[in-house]
């Protein structure tokens, strides 16, 4: 005889009447309910006059040695002598759910495979199908925020996302970075409209509102708007990655004509020594390999603006790195902001306004050296689920999916009971 183990199912208030094994390798277990009772649909007490047995249910359970398990229970009903007519009520167990064709257990297994995963890859992978997994999906993550799983916010942090090709259906997404350092995702709206956003922030229940300290944004006037007049004592903060990306697209303009200019007044042999500097002009001189610095030190020689423009970009960097109060962060880039203006520079008259304009939400970012890097962060983690799941259209799967894959594990993971083990 083959040596046997226990397995323990998991199934509270039942017993084993009989268990096979099909050719396909499948498990085949019958159970019966040990409880003698259950709870009137219709006036709420506990019943206990046994009436029938319901049609055998066919349930799918967590596999064994990656074999199916089929779990086969016929569901008792008791009859109510209390109520009119006498109607009879089917016992529910707490393992599974009536109308379901599979075991809140296996439902947890599913959407543990399903994190940083796809509906197709896990429908596969458990031998099932899509549509089983779309309903365990639906049925266990919410299709929106449950704010009462907040307490306090403190940074909210709001950014846009395209979700598809050339950057066209953008939604927003809505984040809060928690204490431990995570991010938690609160909305996934349809647009980037102000009144959209100022809805969304309406919604908030006021004592979680005012929770909410500083909110991280780029430029875009629609975000800030509705920040203002929604949250208008929280802090509004212009991140320095927003930022970065503004003036960078500057000074790359800069370094793009002076290439043109290089191209046409250069012979081919001396245009080829310069050519090919992007990289090296995007990075900080700390950062520059020996040929990098060899390479910009040679197409400086032909062209002063294009170093004006290098050293400039690197002073305004700077200032971002250096510990200023808000107050000193204002003189010190009011003070560049002259420098650029001087240099004649055209690129830069943009830059220049761009502070102008933002120049108290851009410094706000000295105040607490809040950044929505952890935006940043999850935005990249949004676009690989995109990727990976070719595209997801529909904004309540996308908050699902999201939702899942930030919080999946904690919420599906195996529980202590479920380490109980083999017994041999």
């Amino acid at each position: 005889m083959p040596p046997m183990i226990q397995i323990p199912l998991n199934l509270p208030d039942v017993r084993i009447l009989s268990s096979e094994q099909t050719e396909e390798g499948d498990f085949v277990i019958m159970v019966e309910s040990t409880l003698s009772s259950t709870t009137c649909r219709r006036c709420g007490r506990e019943i206990s006059q046994f009436h029938a047995f319901s049609d055998a249910v066919r349930l799918r359970h967590m596999p064994i040695f990656d074999h199916k398990v089929w779990i086969i229970i016929r569901p008792k009903r008791f009859r109510c002598p209390d109520c009119e007519g006498g109607p009879t009520t089917t016992q529910r167990l707490s393992w599974y759910d009536l109308g379901h064709a599979t075991t809140k257990d296996f439902d947890r297994y599913c959407l543990r495979s399903l994190v940083n995963s796809t509906i197709t890859d896990t429908a596969l992978k458990l031998s099932t199908t899509e549509e089983i997994v779309e309903g365990i999906l639906d049925r266990s993550i919410s299709a929106r925020v449950d704010w009462s799983e907040h307490t306090w916010i403190g940074v909210l942090g709001l950014d846009e996302i395209a979700l598809k090709k050339g950057h066209r259906d953008w939604v927003v997404l809505v984040t809060a970075r928690l204490e431990g350092g995570g991010v938690a995702i609160l909305g996934v709206l349809g647009d980037r409209k102000k009144e959209t956003v100022a809805e969304f922030l309406r919604q908030i229940p006021e004592p979680l509102k005012h929770s909410i300290e500083s909110v991280c944004c780029d430029m875009y006037e629609g975000f800030i708007n509705a920040v203002e007049e929604e949250l208008p004592w929280a802090k509004v903060v212009i991140d320095r990655f927003h930022v970065a990306r503004a003036y960078g697209k500057a000074f790359d303009e800069v370094r793009k004509r002076e290439g043109r200019r290089l191209k046409r007044e250069l012979s081919k042999e001396e245009y080829a020594k310069v050519a090919k500097v992007m990289w090296p002009f995007r990075k900080r001189a700390e950062d520059l390999e020996d040929d990098e610095f060899a390479r910009l030190v040679e197409i400086f020689s032909y062209s002063p603006e294009l170093e004006l423009a290098y050293n400039l970009r690197e002073d305004l960097r700077e200032v971002f790195e250096r510990d200023y109060s808000k107050v000193g962060a204002k003189c010190a880039i009011r003070a560049w902001m002259k420098r650029a203006l001087e240099s004649g520079i055209d690129e830069l008259t943009g830059v220049v306004e761009m502070f102008e304009r933002q120049m108290d939400r851009i410094t706000n970012y000295f105040e607490g050296r809040e950044t929505s890097g952890f935006v940043e962060g999850f935005n990249n983690r949004v676009k690989v689920l995109k990727r990976r799941s070719y595209g997801l259209s529909n904004l309540k799967r996308l908050f699902q999916r999201i939702y899942l894959d930030l919080e999946g594990y904690a919420l599906f993971g195996l529980t202590q009971a479920q380490h109980l083990g083999v017994t041999t």
